[in-house]
């Protein structure tokens, strides 16, 4: 006779409705694998959240629009109040500095929200566990970045613009609209702004025209 499944408890933090809406949807279809206790839309409302009932994992955005707590600061705040609490951050980012700061701060994981369901269902197992855990799109990243040539990294001592915002770079460069990267790379509006902001600010861009030099000088177009 099978032993019944216990499903992973977890709470979403994150300040697109949609995308936990999705997630909840998602986690409803899991034979039972997953059970989300509350979702909450910034670092502070999660705080309060944990305190009337702690989660086993939060699945926890990096990035909150016009919020003082950000993904790494709500991470720190809630493995110091709840030390067996598990923090597995969705972002839209693959910056290695992103993610140095978020397991520096208590995450046991990190991915990028492209993830598949099988992959973040694996994380989630994994995490719960007390494993480490990188999805595959962040573990190309950092092995791109890590063994990218000296002559290919950026002089200027930026930060070098990963693959997915390449992919929006050469689009956005080409004068497509947010809505229409959105729809050509399977990802939403709000994740295209993202790549967008990241771009201008690693690349010291402010405009298309500026983008598409950056693309040509480090001869990144395909």
């Amino acid at each position: 006779m099978n032993e019944p499944i216990i499903p992973v408890k977890v709470a979403l933090v994150d300040d697109q409705e949609l995308f936990m809406e999705s997630l909840t949807a998602l986690f409803g279809n899991t034979h039972g694998q997953v059970e989300v206790l509350w979702t909450a839309r910034s670092g502070e409302e999660a705080l309060l959240k944990a305190q009337e009932q702690p989660p086993e994992v939060v699945l926890l955005d990096y990035f909150f629009k016009g919020k003082n707590l950000d993904g790494g600061e709500t991470c720190r705040l809630l493995r110091a109040a709840y030390p067996d609490l598990k923090v597995l951050i969705l972002s839209v980012s693959c910056d290695l500095s992103v993610i140095r700061e978020s397991l520096q701060k208590g995450a046991l994981g990190y991915a990028s929200k492209e993830i598949s369901k099988s992959e973040l269902l694996r994380g989630i197992q994994a995490v719960a566990q007390g494993d480490f855990f990188l999805d595959q799109t962040v573990l190309r990243e950092v092995v791109r970045l890590v063994s990218m040539p000296v002559g290919r990294k950026q002089s200027d001592g930026l930060p070098t613009p990963t693959a997915r915002e390449l992919d929006v770079a050469r689009l956005y460069a080409k004068g497509l609209k947010i809505s229409d990267i959105a729809t050509h790379l399977f990802i939403s509006d709000d994740t295209v702004e993202s790549h967008i902001k990241n771009l201008r600010s690693k690349t010291g861009a402010s405009s298309r025209y500026e983008v598409g030099e950056y693309l040509t000088k480090h001869v990144l177009w395909e």
